[in-house]
């Protein structure tokens, strides 16, 4: 008889496009509920919808908890100095100590960022944050990976800070990604990395480099690292008994760099993002997969293949691939040393919303992941079947609950009544929905502490600005529900829409532009 892993690989393209239209198909039948479900079950329609609001207040609460504990990690670790912590490590003592070098020393740190066409401010931010960095400059080699059309400008930046700069690191590199290469999605980072990921693993090789000693880190251009994040990610490798197996990220990522000059919808999403890395990668760990910025042992990624060209998303496929490459023992350590990156900005206020748009339909189109999950998990018998469970469930509640649920929230009682209006003439149908406003009303109490570690995370607000205006961005958090109805919503349904009925994505590189923002 067959087994399923035998019949998956036979019908690849079968499963695998059965697969893609799961996620869009599942978006729109919870998105269309009140219509549908509230015609043919109309009693469990008002279940659900009450549910679905005692659930998110419940998440928010979560939400809550999870920033006061995060911040507080955050405000400790930024005041230790990592470097002494990490000297005063007795290696041979630690756990699984035969995978660490003698001393520390011998320890190194490569730093991978894809370039494209970035402006010198931007570049010099990212570059100068790294070698401010507390931690010995001759033990980190950087490798800036540059697409061709950016050869010439980023090629400039790059050549000015390596002479005043460039000798005080291990080694300052720089790799141009051609054009057109076959069988590589155009535009794609995954591509970008891998290119630059093989050069500079060769360029350690000469230098007779052990590489199971270098830590790998990737970030985005426009990401500036905190001067303790070298140190912090060290110590959390060291002291980590399953390291072999693991990816780093900084559970506070700060989209903080231009957040003042950004107009008030790219603020709340920039913003609100930021809070809910904060918070989830406290509550949440074992759901959370490598994020645009990330660090595991450089064997890893070679182990797993670099990233895969022919995908248009880089990030979230790695983890993916890593995981069901080593049997399911992949996950992730945050530490809280935060990462500064840009909230979306463009020349223009339409400009800027457009590219908002823009970059999370492309980060919705991380949906891509779902069928390469679950094909592993079919395929692969060694990883434990309630994971399994866990993390399917996961996937399919961001992408069925989480996206719409704020639409479901404001918009489905309504759309229920109107489909169905007999409900109304019946108790439950007349109740439960002052119940639930009753819920969200009380809820709305959590903005208040959010609001406060938001303006605790976020640079101080210009000098120049006047009162009012000091006054509107201190008040704008309630602002984050219709950032859910629009932003969070439509991009993620658009990539999934897209993905069900066969369309590939256009990718699209995000501009960078930089104002000069003080940093909290």
């Amino acid at each position: 008889m067959q087994s399923i892993s035998e019949a998956v690989k036979k019908n690849d393209n079968k499963v695998q496009r059965i697969l893609e239209i799961i996620p869009g198909a599942l978006t729109w039948a919870v998105l269309t509920s009140p219509i549908w479900f509230g015609k043919l079950l109309p009693v469990w329609m008002n279940f659900f919808l009450t549910w679905l609001a005692v659930f998110w207040v419940y998440r928010a609460f979560l939400h809550t908890v999870g920033l006061f504990i995060g911040y507080g990690r955050y405000k400790k670790e930024i005041a230790i100095d990592w470097l002494e912590k990490c000297r005063q490590l007795k290696l041979n003592e630690l756990p699984n100590a035969d995978q660490l070098p003698a001393s520390f020393d011998q320890l190194y740190h490569l730093i991978l960022i894809p370039a494209v066409n970035e402006p010198k401010d931007v570049l010099e931010g990212t570059f100068m944050s790294i070698y401010q960095n507390n931690y010995p400059k001759e033990k980190i080699f950087v490798a800036l990976t540059v697409e061709q059309k950016g050869e010439k400008n980023v090629g400039n930046t790059f050549a000015e800070f390596k002479e005043k700069y460039g000798h005080n690191f291990g080694g300052f590199f720089m790799f141009i990604h051609p054009a057109d290469i076959p069988n590589e999605a155009k535009g794609a980072g995954a591509a970008n990395r891998t290119w630059g990921g093989r050069h500079v693993v060769e360029e350690l090789r000469k230098r007779n480099i052990p590489l199971e000693r270098v830590i790998f880190t990737t970030f985005d251009a426009d990401s500036q690292i905190h001067r303790e994040f070298i140190p912090r990610l060290t110590y959390a490798y060291l002291t980590d008994k399953e390291r072999q197996d693991r990816f780093y990220q900084p559970a506070a990522y700060l989209f903080h760099n231009n957040i003042w000059e950004v107009p008030t919808l790219m603020r709340i999403q920039a913003s609100s993002l930021s809070l809910a890395i904060l918070s989830s990668w406290v509550f949440d760990p074992f759901s959370k997969d490598t994020f645009s910025a990330y660090s595991v042992l450089l064997t890893t990624v070679i182990d797993t293949g670099y990233w895969d060209v022919k995908l248009g998303v880089d990030d979230t496929p790695f983890f993916w691939r890593t995981l069901i490459k080593r049997d399911g023992k992949f996950s992730g350590k945050e530490f809280y040393v935060p990462l500064y990156s840009d909230a979306v900005q463009g020349e223009t206020t339409i400009k800027s919303y457009i590219s908002q748009y823009k970059q999370l339909l492309r980060w919705g189109w991380g949906i891509i992941v779902f069928p390469i999950a679950i094909k592993g998990f079919l395929t692969n018998s060694k990883i434990k079947p309630l994971d399994k469970l866990v993390r399917v469930f996961r996937m399919l509640e961001q992408y069925t609950i989480w996206y719409t649920i704020a639409f479901l929230i404001t918009f489905g009682f309504s759309l229920f009544h109107l489909i169905n209006p007999s409900v109304e003439q019946t108790a439950l149908g007349a109740s439960l929905p002052k119940i639930t406003g009753y819920v969200l009303t009380g809820a709305f109490i959590l903005l208040l502490p959010i609001g406060i570690f938001r303006e605790k995370l976020t640079p101080p607000k210009p000098k120049t600005w006047s009162v009012w205006k000091r006054i509107w961005t201190t008040l704008e958090g309630p602002l984050v529900i219709l950032n859910m109805l629009t932003f969070n919503l439509i991009p993620y349904v658009d990539a999934a829409t897209r993905l069900m009925l066969n369309k590939r994505l256009e990718l699209w590189f995000t501009p960078k532009i930089r104002a000069e923002c003080k940093k909290s």
